[in-house]
């Protein structure tokens, strides 16, 4: 059985995910092609403009085998961290083979195997502009691809399948220039504009139905939990580095939005990515202790199968792996940190995203 897996946060899955997709089937005609994709918040510190449920269905509907999310304990992390999460849950659930796409050919076995064994080791420091850490570090290598999103994305996974010697094999599709971008289309949304011909009509019509939430939707309780919080408590926060928290309460007095806000935060030393994600940490109030639970205990939490995904599951079900297809009392201490993140969201969209719900079945509900 050949089981294939993509990486994806289908924020909204657009034309360019499902020609992807059909490229993978034409090209490798996988038994089982299996999607794990980021929840209900995003890797650039951003709210999903759908629901997990409401993609996961898209993505089955529109060719994906089986759907598992990853958590926002590495979904909300910068590309390293997101990398090692979904990799590791692909490697969980039998996957032998990782797709991704990228703008030009590369060697990327031979590039992330340079980095793996060069002396030089790069380290995560969040008191720098981590970006430009990388890029230096990268360019001390004789690597430069780092204007090159999906291929630094493609970097990281294949590098986190040699550092923990997955049996995953890599696969490449060669992406075409071409106007399916899903930030492209979420400014388009923002601004009230048609996206039509750029989106399947299934997401067409998902995104009519539903709300889009967006950060503004959520200042106020940002707002709110800065006040309210004392320099001690937001020092706690999940990757607040020593002296931002003071930044945080000067600035929060005077910004009537989220966008205003984070201007006036960032500096030289952080990304715009990197205070949006911290901005997340600190609204669902994230301690490391959290996340390193997360880390430390996976699982797989299903979202969505046809009858291909649902057979295949049934195979993962005679592993010892972590399977979680719904929520209850069992599920609810390992699922925590998800748990209150979605409660979060719920409080501007009011729609329950645990207890209750059961995986998109096609074809049955």
């Amino acid at each position: 059985m050949k089981v294939y897996g993509l990486i994806a946060e289908f924020n909204p899955f657009h034309n360019g995910h499902k020609l992807f997709i059909d490229s993978i089937k034409q090209k490798y005609h996988p038994d089982v092609l299996i999607a794990v994709m980021s929840g209900n918040f995003v890797q650039r510190g951003d709210f999903a403009v759908l629901d997990k449920w409401d993609r996961a269905k898209l993505a089955v509907e529109l060719g994906v085998d089986l759907v598992i999310e990853l958590p926002m304990a590495y979904a909300v992390e910068p590309a390293e961290l997101f990398a090692q999460g979904a990799v590791k849950l692909l490697q969980l659930a039998g996957t032998d083979t990782l797709v991704f796409g990228t703008e030009q050919p590369t060697d990327f076995l031979e590039i992330a195997d340079k980095i793996n064994h060069s002396d030089g080791i790069f380290k995560q420091d969040y008191q720098q502009n981590s970006a430009t850490n990388l890029t230096n570090y990268y360019q001390s290598l004789d690597i430069d691809i780092t204007k090159l999103p999906n291929q630094l994305l493609g970097l990281n996974y294949v590098q986190q399948i040699q550092q923990h010697v997955f049996p995953i094999t890599v696969q490449t599709i060669l992406r075409e220039p071409s106007d399916f971008s899903a930030t492209k289309i979420r400014q388009r949304l923002a601004a009230k504009q048609s996206i039509a011909g750029l989106v399947p009509s299934l997401t067409q019509e998902q995104l009519v139905e539903q709300n889009l939430v967006t950060w503004d939707d959520y200042f106020p309780y940002l707002k709110y939990r800065i006040t309210s919080s004392s320099v001690t408590e937001l020092q706690s926060i999940y990757q607040m580095v020593e002296g931002l928290e003071y930044k945080l309460k000067k600035e929060i007095v005077s910004s009537n939005n989220f966008t205003q806000f984070v201007e006036q935060v960032k500096s030289k030393r952080y990304t715009m990515a990197r205070l949006r994600r911290l901005m997340i940490y600190v609204l669902l109030n994230v301690k490391a202790t959290e996340i390193n639970n997360i880390y430390k205990n996976p699982y797989l939490r299903v979202l969505g199968f046809n009858k291909v995904g649902q057979k295949y599951l049934n195979t993962l079900k005679k592993t010892d792996v972590k399977l979680i297809t719904r929520v209850g009392k069992k599920e609810n201490e390992l699922l925590d940190l998800e748990i209150k993140a979605d409660r979060v969201r719920q409080l501007v969209t009011g729609q329950e995203e645990n207890f209750g719900k059961m995986p998109y079945m096609k074809g049955v509900n």
